[in-house]
């Protein structure tokens, strides 16, 4: 990485020029959404996919389209599900990195994740006031285990501001084929499912109540991927097709230790106790001896949930560790900050530290209250494939590499979320109203 005052690597735009967030989207060209909506018919025949629509007739654009997130493959059945029409599509702006104008030329919106961004949703407006379609992943994020993660109550609130019918469309096996933990290594699947539904029309939206829009929408988008593909009987016989589930998988259900948990090949096991488990080739675990505490990954992620929880609510849950900092000010790519500190507890994240290159000062904090999730990524391939958790602002992302072993990116995930609900709970109880969306 260079090191040249405010440079990118490769002679790139200065750091001090930003996203250019308001520009005017682009419609999709034409002549690229061809070979993507051939490639997408493709990819459905060879993995023996299943859109069913559910509602949709006479639906024509504008509408809005929800959709929940597992992996890159959704945008084949996106492609899929609205041709012949043209959609667009908020995107993180690390996707624009290198190729900006390419992006831009696919219909897609550079975003920062989890911060509240009014000129997005004037786009969205405009977008659907012209007869267009708007994509939106209200996780905001692939899921990081293959089932629901939260999803912000604004939702709901924005889709009945615009007017339009909300269409929501459901992937079921994308998470087997690409999982978010599987070190870019796809599996065989097939067949998998889609399920596209209209859920409101233009005059049913406008008199709904928001609390019930939401609740429709995490209705419908609710999944399991390893639920399904065990009640599906989806083989998948990839031989190394637990390496990596250790990312999400981060605590030892046996021994409760933290950060000891390892895979390879088929298998999950503890360096701490030693305790093993077999990820079969239907998605359902069984311990190698003894009792299995959880038949289904995704139960043993919402397990981890409950002990963050309660972690959170008695007051226990801290990070503290150093981390390697870069920033990613515009799409020329990654300027290194240096090393730092970052703290994540009941109050927030604030990381600070002192820049290699002039070494001055940098320091951010983001308020709990305003952070209702955090991105973070597994082995990431712009960070010499480390774990990072993205700090994110209007004008910067910083990508954050916790150095030593004794972290879980998952865990911050988690405890983000967490956190943001108990304190959203704690107000919603002096109005008498619980608020308990996970």
């Amino acid at each position: 990485m260079s090191r040249e005052f405010g440079r990118h690597v490769r002679g790139g735009p200065p750091a001090s020029k930003k996203f250019d967030l308001d520009q005017p989207p682009m419609k999709a060209r034409l002549y690229l959404m061809l070979p993507l909506w051939c490639l997408s018919f493709f990819m459905k025949l060879l993995h023996r996919g299943r859109l069913r629509k559910v509602g949709m007739e006479g639906i024509k654009p504008p509408y809005l389209l929800l959709c929940n997130h597992n992996s890159g493959y959704d945008y084949y059945v996106i492609f899929e599900s609205v041709f012949p029409h043209r959609a667009y599509y908020p995107s993180a702006v690390d996707d624009f990195i290198s190729r900006e104008q390419l992006w831009r030329r696919l219909g897609t919106i550079p975003k920062r994740k989890y911060v509240a961004d009014l000129s997005l949703v004037r786009r969205c407006w405009k977008i659907l006031k012209q007869g267009d379609i708007f994509v939106i992943t209200p996780e905001a994020r692939y899921s990081l285990c293959g089932v629901t993660e939260l999803m912000p109550d604004a939702v709901g609130q924005m889709a009945r501001r615009m007017g339009v019918p909300v269409v929501t469309l459901k992937t079921c096996g994308h998470h087997i084929y690409d999982p978010f933990w599987g070190n870019r290594r796809r599996r065989w699947v097939a067949p998998m499912e889609a399920v596209m539904t209209r859920i409101y029309t233009a005059e049913e939206i406008k008199t709904a109540p928001p609390e019930e829009i939401n609740a429709k929408i995490r209705a419908q988008l609710r999944h399991d991927d390893f639920r399904w593909q065990s009640e599906n009987r989806v083989k998948v016989r990839y031989r190394k097709r637990a390496e990596g589930l250790h990312k999400p998988l981060y605590q030892c259900p046996h021994c409760l230790a933290e950060y000891r948990m390892q895979s390879q090949g088929a298998r999950l096991f503890c360096g701490h106790c030693g305790k093993s488990w077999t990820l079969g080739i239907y998605g359902a675990l069984s311990a190698d001896c003894g009792e299995t505490e959880f038949q289904f990954a995704t139960d043993w992620y919402q397990w981890e949930r409950e002990q963050v929880r309660r972690e959170v609510r008695s007051g226990a849950y801290r990070l503290d560790c150093a981390v390697d900092v870069n920033d990613l000010p515009n799409p020329g790519g990654f300027v290194r900050m240096g090393r730092g500190r970052l703290v994540h507890n009941l109050d927030g994240f604030r990381l600070t530290g002192l820049r290699d290159y002039d070494g001055a000062p940098f320091e951010m904090h983001l308020p709990a209250a305003s952070q209702i999730a955090i991105h973070v990524e597994y082995s990431y391939r712009f960070g010499q494939y480390r774990d990072c958790i993205d700090l994110t602002t209007m004008d910067d992302t910083r990508y954050c590499y916790p150095a030593g072993q004794d972290f879980s990116v998952t865990k911050v995930s988690l405890a983000t979320e967490e956190i943001y609900v108990w304190l959203l709970d704690e107000r919603q109880k002096q109005k008498g109203r619980p608020y308990a969306q996970i």
